[in-house]
């Protein structure tokens, strides 16, 4: 099975109490009847593992590529997330950025009402208050000319997505895992902005 699938894909089988659970390397099995709390704790361990593994693409961004000498940004990440957030953290640090940090939306409201920022990296799905309505509740609230840059986050790709993200009030749409060269061509667009 493992030879017809993308070898990082994790794969998990449903199998019956009495079934021999070590017959397969690099699958992980679910006993039935599965219970709301398995599958829950089974799908962090298996997304959290993708995302520490898209976190050595952190080391693809060459060193020689700091961004921030050429453009200076002050940069807020949105993301509840903490290994998400390292993962971010540490692009951006590779591109000589340092940035704040915010769990939700109201902590995004409230950081921007005390200090500037130019870019908001914003997961579209955060507790207390999602990225989308964030973003509207910025709209609202601050003059065009006052206006940071946000940036979408988000895992999910479905059609439609980023237009909802755009009318929303974001001006970029980046999907997760995040890729070093997306995050530095969504940069540079501050320089157009």
């Amino acid at each position: 099975m493992r030879h017809l699938l993308h070898p990082a894909l994790p794969i998990v089988l449903l199998v019956s109490r009495n079934h021999a659970t070590d017959e397969i390397p690099a699958v992980r099995y679910l006993h039935k009847p599965v219970k709301q709390s398995q599958f829950y704790n089974l799908l962090l361990e298996v997304f959290a593992k993708a995302t520490v593994i898209e976190a050595s693409a952190v080391a693809a961004v060459p060193a020689e590529l700091k961004l921030a000498k050429q453009l200076p940004l002050r940069i807020l990440v949105a993301e509840d997330n903490v290994v998400n957030q390292k993962v971010v953290l540490k692009l951006l640090e590779r591109l000589g950025y340092k940035a704040d940090v915010a769990q939700n939306g109201l902590e995004v409201l409230d950081l921007l009402s005390r200090q500037a920022y130019d870019v908001i990296l914003m997961d579209v799905q955060m507790p207390e208050m999602d990225g989308l309505t964030t973003a509207r509740q910025i709209r609202q609230r601050y003059p065009v000319a006052q206006r940071p840059r946000m940036i979408a986050v988000t895992a999910s790709a479905m059609q439609g997505d980023r237009e909802e993200c755009i009318q929303a009030g974001m001006h970029d749409y980046l999907s997760k895992p995040l890729r070093p060269d997306s995050l530095y061509a969504a940069l540079q667009q501050c320089r157009l902005h």
